[in-house]
């Protein structure tokens, strides 16, 4: 993959050359350099919890922090030949991982086959929600934050790929349609350790309609997991592997519930726009059909605004729900204690990631001008027994809990 982008890189240089040349030639202006930043300070977590709105977050423990929302990102736009450009993006935010795989958001070729469809080769967003251009663009949305309950599951930021995509105005408004392929990945924080996630293939299509007031939108992707890396899960799988059928029989059938490698996951979401005068409203729901059970959930918000002059009150309500019910692993009170250890154990890590959550936000945005944005946000969470897999806690949740969020920040773009 690290190839792949490099290459890519290597060819968007000698293009880039190329551009600067012809530019020079015609004297027509070929580059394009904007960016664009978010500078928050948010109050999150308690001593017990830890709070992070990503995965690739580190978690918060109480206090207050710059660094849960503020992230900055530089993107420049070649027109390298009068059908050919080239985009090249990179995001510095709170990571797991820092390094140049992760910094590089975007660096990808554009063809425009024709006046109504569009080519793209080499690493791009991931396009699965209706916040995903922009999704690190903090001055492009309403909000202090993407909804944590239904942007949060989903990691992945890129991938490395093509995509092709097509689009009309036809008579009710503006379609579009995209397809994809790929590999994708990302490296996260949960309450076992840090984790490695590598999947291929990854595909999916999304179609969408846009009138003057409303955007409709449907998703579909698929993904299989090829390789995943994080030391607790491999040592409680080569035990459950390695225990003796006569000691726990079911030690193989547990082993192969919570495995991850080869099995693949889908993902359906719907999403419904309004905006209009005063008012805005936003709202999508989405669905995930996995063979590796800790994935499986729905989830979903609807958020309303109104308009006051330059300012925008705004309310949400969202909910993250894992399908598969808390592991309960029978224990055999005449079994040896180390394979009892190793059940609890097992019950405990699965438990951990199931995830039973609901959020209610208030929050105005400020637009100061018409590039810059100042937010404020207030969440309550109620986190259910059993459903903290949101969060990075030192113990199960073993009761109903409840956490207050606050944010305030300043969003800005350049062009």
């Amino acid at each position: 993959m690290q190839r792949f982008i490099s290459n890519s890189l290597i060819g968007f240089t000698l293009l880039c050359i190329t551009g600067e040349l012809t530019a020079q030639e015609s004297k027509e202006p070929r580059f394009r350099l904007s960016g664009f930043g978010t500078l928050d300070v948010t109050a999150a977590g308690t001593k017990q919890i830890g709070y992070h709105n990503e995965f690739s977050h580190a978690p918060q423990y109480g206090g207050v922090s710059i660094f849960s929302g503020s992230v900055g990102g530089l993107q420049l736009d070649a027109d390298l030949l009068p059908k050919l450009s080239a985009t090249i993006q990179g995001v510095a935010k709170e990571r797991t991982k820092h390094d140049m795989f992760n910094f590089l958001d975007w660096a990808f070729l554009r063809y425009q086959v024709t006046p109504n469809t569009t080519i793209r080769a080499g690493r791009m967003g991931i396009d699965l929600f209706m916040l995903s251009e922009y999704r690190n663009v903090g001055f492009a949305y309403l909000w202090a934050r993407p909804v944590v309950e239904f942007y949060m599951p989903i990691s992945l930021s890129h991938f490395d790929g093509f995509d092709i995509k097509y689009s009309r105005r036809i008579a009710p408004g503006f379609f579009e349609f995209k397809a994809y392929g790929g590999q994708t990945g990302s490296d996260i924080t949960v309450s076992r350790g840090d984790l490695s996630l590598r999947e291929r293939p990854f595909f999916g299509a999304n179609a969408s309609l846009e009138t003057d007031h409303w955007k409709f939108r449907l998703t579909f992707a698929s993904a299989e997991v090829h390789a995943i890396r994080n030391q607790p899960y491999h040592q409680l799988f080569n035990a459950l592997n390695n225990i003796p059928a006569a000691l726990w029989p079911q030690a193989a059938e547990v082993a192969g519930h919570i495995s991850a490698e080869g099995k693949q996951s889908s993902y359906y979401s719907a999403g419904i726009a309004y905006d209009k005068n005063a008012w805005v409203m936003q709202s999508e729901f989405a669905w995930f059909d996995s063979k590796w059970p800790s994935v499986n959930l729905t989830n979903g918000y609807l958020s309303i605004g109104r308009r006051f002059g330059p300012v925008t009150w705004y309310s949400i309500g969202s909910y993250a729900k894992s399908l598969n019910s808390p592991l309960n692993i029978l224990t055999d009170p005449a079994a040896p204690a180390n394979i009892a250890r190793l059940q609890d154990i097992t019950e405990t890590a699965f438990n951990r990631t199931l995830i039973d959550q609901n959020t209610f936000s208030l929050g105005a945005r400020w637009d100061l001008n018409h590039q810059t944005a100042l937010k404020a946000q207030w969440d309550h969470t109620w986190i259910r027994k059993n459903g903290g897999g949101f969060l990075i806690t030192q113990e199960p949740l073993t009761q109903d809990t409840s956490l207050d969020t606050f944010s305030v920040n300043l969003n800005f773009i350049f062009k």
